[in-house]
């Protein structure tokens, strides 16, 4: 297991690197090095930069810590000892298809209204790439690490964290590569390009959907499994959200800008229905809003 204590991020940087060129090399995919592809990645870069000053602290020794909560508030755990004599190899396969349901209830809360800003410098990315696996908020990152790893802790497994986050880190490298691969029958197994490249399409009915990252069984249990076939020619990102796809700074403030924006809009309903009125003539303009179709990625 020493190998996997190697995988720094400068590792999976050549990683990202290697798929990118591979893409422009063997698969003609000549915009992976064109200039709309450079300045998405190196937006992604900056943010990524950005989530590893400020999402360190967060990740230190959370499963010392999460042992401590669960002994202080009297949560029972699983038995420390329940998964010795199991082979190792399907310890990580169980961690891995719990992390995918944790992963999904929360990808799936952050595609509710209130979640929405915490992932939208995901979607941001209008040249969905390996790189784009380093294009998430650090909230976001928050958000997820504590999902699964409670669950992994309360699992009594965390020495398959190793392995499962590696697994994740070359599945979200693949998934998000410009491939026509979509599994055939073993599409509802595991995730493949065009699985995910779906999710990541900034249109109405792609919105919400495909939001396991590993086993979309869990999007066909759920009800957000969407497959028409291969993702080609739709736009990716969010732009029709108002979130920035090349400025790094607008992306990482976003999220503050659009809760902001949320709570002023929320209030002045609550106002105006205090009042027996609209609070203001914008709310009129809002509310009618509200009665039309979302065309945004939020649920």
């Amino acid at each position: 297991m020493n190998w996997i204590q190697g995988l720094t991020w400068q590792v999976e940087f050549l990683m990202a690197l290697i798929a990118t060129w591979a893409l422009y090399l063997f698969f003609k995919k000549r915009d992976e090095l064109g200039k709309h592809s450079a300045q998405n990645t190196a937006a992604t870069l900056t943010v990524a930069f950005g989530n590893m000053l400020a999402a360190l602290y967060f990740v230190r020794d959370i499963n010392a810590f999460m042992q401590e909560i669960y002994a202080a508030l009297g949560i029972p755990t699983l038995p420390s000892d329940t998964w010795e004599g199991v082979p190792f190899l399907l310890t990580c396969l169980i961690g891995i298809a719990a992390k995918d349901f944790a992963d999904y209830w929360s990808h799936r809360i952050m595609h509710t209204r209130w979640g929405w800003p915490t992932h939208a410098a995901h979607h941001s990315d209008t040249h969905v790439n390996a790189f784009s696996v380093y294009r998430i908020h650090f909230l976001e990152i928050i958000v997820m690490a504590l999902s699964y790893i409670i669950l992994l802790t309360w699992l009594q497994m965390p020495g398959t964290l190793p392995v499962v986050i590696i697994f994740y880190t070359f599945m979200g490298f693949y998934t998000h590569m410009d491939l026509d691969f979509d599994h055939g029958p073993f599409r509802y197994v595991l995730a493949s390009p065009v699985f995910h490249r779906w999710h990541h399409a900034d249109v109405p009915e792609a919105y919400g959907k495909n939001l396991a990252n590993v086993l979309p069984i869990y999007d066909v249990i759920f009800g957000t499994y969407y497959h028409p076939g291969p993702c080609k020619d739709v736009p990716m990102g969010a732009l029709k959200t108002g979130v920035p796809d090349k400025n790094p700074f607008l992306i990482y403030i976003y999220p503050f800008q659009e809760w902001a924006r949320l709570i002023r809009e929320d209030g002045s309903k609550l106002v105006g229905a205090l009042r027996g009125r609209p609070a203001n003539p914008k709310e009129v303009v809002q509310a009618s809003k509200a009665e039309q179709p979302s065309v945004s990625p939020a649920e």
